[in-house]
């Protein structure tokens, strides 16, 4: 009976040679690591309903062998991503809901899917989007958030269009303020409508391997209440932002473990915490102010609401996508290429269907900081003609 379940499965393996199995559970199809908890558990749910008994340990790991061995030997090679995929011109955005679907997003318009074209990975901790609603305006946004612009909330949406992007490189999202200026309640509200998570926020990482654990089962990371930012872990956001680790295995001399991708990453702290020139160039500074006593609200009715509009954030969010489409590709061969695409279509094109016309110029803010360091206004304001300039090519 497991040699008939075995057969009747698709099998493939990862560039690094991770055995995967396609399987339908409840009309859908799942895919799952060969080795996982998950599929160990559908083979061991299959034998019952078709026997009524129980297989047994030897049996069950009999038959993971000879999966594991037909994904990595008999079976293509296929990409697995977290929650932002492309293919074949399209981007996929998965929903992480129990029925497996996701939005494919192309130049005519985004949809959702029953069966994408992809394959996703769920990690642990994972939360579902809503289904995306069409008619929705970014705009109305804006009054969830504390900022003092409407060029940092086009910042925001900026850096929330390129989190939903399949690749890199990424802006790093830097927020500041004194305690109550609702910085963690903003990392955790955008986190939810690009990458919806149990651990919204963070604490940072003590090594390079923790990063890369948390950037491996995460499409966005979000570090909360930083009082700092060390040489070696400033050096690796840089890393994280265009992509690249190399990070020993345990226990070996001689073996690297290479995580390869790029991850949208928000910092939040009451002090700035970026203190070198190449993590500046990388990152959009916001400040937040301080919020009046009679203008709080609490942050349980403010979930409520976000959640009710969340399925039109989303939806305009995506419409904003699609728009983008008309300036670049999904296969846009050089990286450096989506950030200047993604400067030209923000000017170039009104975002969620005219309702917010951006600019990249972030007013300069005087901190009056005298520590000797560039100060985070004289930084904000190279840092943004850099990047206009880089983008603009």
């Amino acid at each position: 009976m497991l040699k008939e379940i075995i057969l009747s499965e698709e099998l493939f393996h990862t560039a690094d040679g991770v055995a995967y199995a396609d399987f339908t559970a409840g009309g859908h199809r799942e895919s799952w690591p060969i080795r996982s908890k998950q599929f160990r558990i559908w083979l061991r749910r299959c034998y019952y309903q078709a026997t009524g008994a129980a297989a047994s340990s030897a049996a069950i790991a009999t038959a993971l062998d000879l999966l594991e061995a037909r994904a990595q030997f008999d079976s293509p090679e296929r990409t697995v991503s977290i929650r932002v995929a492309e293919h074949a011109d399209c981007v996929y955005l998965d929903l992480a809901d129990e029925h497996w679907r996701a939005v494919e997003i192309g130049a005519d318009g985004w949809r959702v899917l029953d069966r994408p074209p992809v394959r996703f990975r769920r990690a642990p901790g994972m939360l579902p989007f809503p289904v995306p609603e069409r008619g929705g305006s970014i705009e109305a946004l804006r009054s969830f958030l504390n900022l003092s612009s409407q060029n940092d909330f086009v910042l925001v949406v900026a850096w929330l269009l390129a989190a939903l992007r399949p690749a890199g490189p990424y802006p790093l999202l830097t927020i500041t303020g004194e305690q109550g200026s609702a910085k963690t309640f903003l990392s955790k509200l955008l986190r939810a409508l690009v990458d919806p998570n149990v651990a919204a926020v963070r604490a940072l990482p003590r090594e390079e391997r923790e990063l890369m654990i948390a950037a491996n089962n995460g499409h966005v990371l979000a570090f909360d209440n930083l009082s700092g930012l060390s040489p070696w872990l400033s050096d690796a956001l840089c890393r994280l932002a265009s992509g690249s680790f190399a990070v020993r295995r345990l226990y070996t001399n001689d073996e690297e473990v290479l995580f390869k991708a790029a991850r949208p990453t928000l910092l939040n702290g009451i002090e700035d915490v970026i203190g070198r020139s190449d993590l500046a160039d990388r990152a959009i500074f916001m400040t937040l102010g301080p919020i009046a006593e009679e203008q709080r609200r609490s942050e349980t009715e403010l979930w409520r609401e976000f959640e009710l509009a969340r399925p039109w954030f989303l939806g305009a969010l995506l419409d904003a996508t699609v728009d983008d489409f008309g300036v670049h590709s999904a296969h846009s061969p050089a990286p450096h290429g989506r950030l200047r695409a993604l400067g030209h279509g923000l000017r170039k094109k009104p975002l969620a269907r005219g309702h917010l016309h951006p600019r990249l110029h972030s007013q300069p803010r005087n901190r009056g900081r005298g520590d000797g360091r560039l100060q985070p206004d004289r930084r904000m304001r190279a840092g943004f003609h850099d990047r206009a300039q880089f983008l603009d090519g």
